[in-house]
């Protein structure tokens, strides 16, 4: 059974650490509820409350929650890259697996 290690009240996450004899091996694992998360972006979505950036230099595009961030780093993208590259990356992960992190129905990349 995983032992509970830390709760981080900024982002909500817990972690757990476990062992596995059988393989001697540790895991530390991150857990998340983003489901009032979720909410939030989609209402900012159907309410159009960040699309008024489109047409200036900054667009609010997502909001990407800390189990997320994990997930993309598995995939090999840094959601802080400044590489056009990762990027694009970045925009394409969002759009395809992650569309609920969208605070937007617009598209980008």
């Amino acid at each position: 059974m995983p032992e509970f290690l830390h709760y981080d009240p900024y982002t909500g996450t817990n972690k757990y650490f476990d062992w596995d004899q059988t393989t001697n091996t540790a895991v530390i694992h991150t857990v998340q509820d983003i489901e009032p998360f979720l909410k939030q972006t989609m209402e900012k979505a159907n309410t159009g409350a960040t699309d008024g950036g489109i047409k200036r230099d900054f667009w609010h595009y997502a909001e990407i929650p800390a189990v997320v961030q994990l997930e993309l780093r598995k995939k090999g993208i840094d959601i802080h890259s400044q590489d056009p590259v990762q990027i694009r990356k970045m925009f394409a992960e969002i759009n395809t697996n992650y569309a609920k992190c969208k605070v937007t129905h617009k598209k980008h990349g």
